[in-house]
């Protein structure tokens, strides 16, 4: 059986990012026995498209919560999964705001992509399901949206984490214990946190009590990007003692007896976003 793999279609969040599209916004595709799309943001079909991905291959959507850096494109995802609506088939599982809405947020489906899945379902903290082969528990976060989910999947190579927008707590760090793989959203770099996210110094301690194999940062937020995220990685990696790499746009990781990444293309790894202002992310 091939190893398990992620295939970042986009690394970016937060709203300056998302704005200009320092990074992309894509989200990240989970192959494992089955293939799932976690937040399909802004662009998330454009860059499937040039990333060589077929959309009607996927059979799962998650949505984290209803943030527009993670849902925009889940609706023709949906789409791309039913092949145009018409094949009832997939699972799409999401926050409460996600699928129902809740008291600030609208749902982001409309009844039309509700009923063209196989499931439709709301997932809160502790909540078990399975999607194939692969189990699935959503996990804690805290954040604006309190409704948001991260998710830890039980696959054939182990357990992969994937945090959402989250501020540290205790509850975030016990729900990723025992990952093997741990994805992050690596919103600020050193010296700048922000309410709701997770900055630097945030993710160096919860990897000292998580200890993953290998810690991928992702989410990445324009102050994050200014900084150096590859400069950011190695800083988080000597202070944890954990692996940690930088997630790019298109970046493939294979998850088997080891976990592969390849190394970002030249120029990756820049501070120089020429087009963009001073804003706050």
């Amino acid at each position: 059986m091939p190893p398990v793999s992620l295939k970042f279609l986009g690394t970016g969040g937060g709203r300056f990012t998302t704005i200009y599209q320092a990074r992309s916004t894509g989200g990240c595709l989970l192959d494992a026995g089955v293939r799932i799309h976690i937040d399909p943001g802004p662009g998330a079909l454009l860059r499937s498209r040039q990333e060589g991905e077929d959309p009607t291959s996927t059979r799962a959507v998650f949505v984290t919560h209803a943030h527009p850096d993670h849902y925009t494109d889940a609706e023709v995802a949906v789409e791309a999964m039913t092949k145009g609506g018409t094949v009832k088939r997939g699972i799409v599982a999401g926050s409460v705001s996600a699928i129902e809405g809740s008291g600030t947020h609208d749902a982001v489906f409309s009844r039309y992509h509700k009923d063209r899945p196989e499931e439709m379902f709301a997932v809160r903290p502790g909540l078990n399901f399975k999607v194939g082969p692969v189990s699935v528990r959503a996990t804690p976060s805290k954040h604006s949206d309190d409704t948001t989910v991260g998710f830890r999947f039980v696959t054939e190579s182990g357990i992969i984490g994937y945090l959402a927008d989250t501020a540290l707590t205790d509850e975030v760090v016990a729900a990723h214990r025992g990952s093997r793989l741990l994805v992050l959203p690596a919103t600020r770099p050193r010296r700048s946190r922000i309410d709701w996210h997770l900055c630097a110094e945030d993710i160096v301690t919860l990897l000292k009590l998580v200890r993953p194999e290998v810690a991928l940062l992702n989410h990445l937020g324009l102050k994050m990007i200014r900084a150096g995220p590859e400069r950011e990685a190695q800083w988080i990696e000597e202070q944890s003692g954990v692996r940690t790499v930088a997630a790019f746009d298109g970046m493939r990781v294979a998850v088997g007896d080891t976990i592969e990444s390849a190394r970002p293309p030249a120029g990756t790894d820049t501070a120089d976003v020429k087009d963009v202002g001073d804003f706050p992310e």
